[in-house]
């Protein structure tokens, strides 16, 4: 039986050796997952893929076969939200991308209800064989169509980077949080053909040292989403001065609680029919996307806050494109993650703190000729935001870190 002295003890060497090497138990839960994916590797319901040839992987910026982008979704076809107008990511960053290039260098990849990894895993790289796949992207941070949020991404990556020169994107949504993160480490250290494309926070050298990622990129929206979102908010009418749409955490009530004393009406969640005033309640019987647009639409200005759920994290939320694609003036405490795409000021307001927060929005509404210029400024930079970013910013990366291009002159 271990001791409370015994547990003491080892605690405090844990911690004097994370302090000594920051890297001390993600390098021991590497090396274990490393361990895991040869030996599942090792089944035979592997050895149709194992007994695929090894091939040169460094292709640099071309290959020898037209561009074929593999979705595979994390809510994939057969899904209800697998259409335009509901936010479903991988729709939209496929469809974008079928807009841009056409039909046929596009297609999905669904994982279906309750098949076993490994039949997945054997199936998609097939698949990608079968088609000539130059990339495949998917939401790396859990297996796709996982209720159990299993993750065995880095079994199926470490069979496919010897055998196939393609690269992997890999989507991330929660970064900030440091075992989500270390997911994409171990996959960037099996090979360096895969690339993490982060939608919150900036990349570069957190998975390798020296290393390009992809990110912040703004979330992709098509032209057949875009069209819904005009359709949804031709009749909606402003009738709130200032909003505020998201989740509940405890740190956003306190501070639209100051801003309430300080005298400034906030109309919370004005998209949905019920009344929400914590966590929890704002993160059921969620509204649709377009009627959640149609709420930000609603408002002459609406608050954004930056922070990660993770901690003092500032991260690039959706609502910022959200937001000025659907006409509001955004306000967000954002300090560095939104002017990389749009112009302070001009296109957006920063503040940095709540308290800053009545004066500005009291001399937005003195100003009725700045707020529709704001309004105007904002909604045209996020639609040229919306159809290209996402994937200007992957080829950004692609071309940095000398990888396969997606457009490639041999298509």
């Amino acid at each position: 039986m271990t001791s409370g002295h015994d547990l003491s003890l080892r605690a405090r060497l844990g911690a004097l050796a994370l302090k000594a090497d920051p890297d001390f138990y993600q390098r021991k839960w590497r090396k274990a997952q490393g361990l895991a994916a040869q030996t599942s590797l090792g089944a035979p319901a592997y050895a149709s893929l194992i007994a695929r040839p090894s091939i040169d992987t460094g292709a640099g910026t071309r290959l020898n076969r037209p561009v074929h982008v593999v979705v595979v979704p994390y809510e994939g076809e057969g899904h209800e939200s697998f259409t335009a107008g509901t936010r479903n990511f991988y729709y939209e960053a496929a469809q974008t991308l079928t807009e841009n290039l056409g039909q046929s260098h596009v297609s999905f990849f669904s994982v279906r209800d309750g098949e076993s990894p490994a039949d997945w895993h054997v199936r998609l790289a097939d698949y990608v064989f079968e088609v000539g796949a130059t990339h495949v992207i998917t939401h790396i941070e859990a297996d796709p169509g996982s209720a159990e949020d299993s993750w065995t991404w880095d079994v199926w990556w470490t069979a496919m980077a010897p055998r196939w020169n393609g690269v992997l994107l890999g989507v991330m949504f929660d970064s900030a949080f440091e075992w989500i993160r270390a997911k994409s480490r171990l996959l960037a250290r099996i090979s360096p053909n895969f690339m993490a494309v982060d939608i919150c926070m900036p990349m570069n050298g957190e998975l390798v040292r020296g290393r390009n990622e992809v990110g912040p990129v703004n979330m992709p929206v098509s032209r057949q989403s875009l069209a819904l979102v005009e359709e949804r908010l031709a009749s909606v009418e402003v009738t709130h001065d200032v909003s505020f749409i998201g989740a509940l955490y405890p740190y956003r009530v306190e501070m639209l609680d100051q801003l309430r004393s300080a005298g400034i009406r906030v109309a919370v969640n004005p998209h949905r029919s019920d009344e929400t005033a914590d966590f929890a309640a704002s993160r059921t019987n969620q509204p649709s996307w377009l009627d959640y647009m149609a709420g930000l639409a609603g408002s002459h200005m609406t608050i954004n806050f930056s922070r990660s759920s993770a901690g003092p994290f500032e991260q690039l939320k959706t609502r910022v494109l959200e937001a000025t694609l659907a006409g509001t003036v955004l306000l967000t405490d954002d300090q560095k993650r939104t002017k990389l795409f749009f112009e302070p000021d001009f296109e957006f307001l920063n503040f940095n703190s709540v308290e800053e927060l009545p004066a500005l929005i009291t001399g937005l509404l003195s100003d009725p000729v700045r707020l529709a210029s704001i309004k105007k400024s904002g909604k045209e930079r996020a639609y040229s935001l919306a159809h290209t970013n996402f994937w200007g910013g992957i080829e950004a990366g692609l071309r940095d870190r000398k990888l396969p291009l997606l457009q490639d002159s041999a298509r």
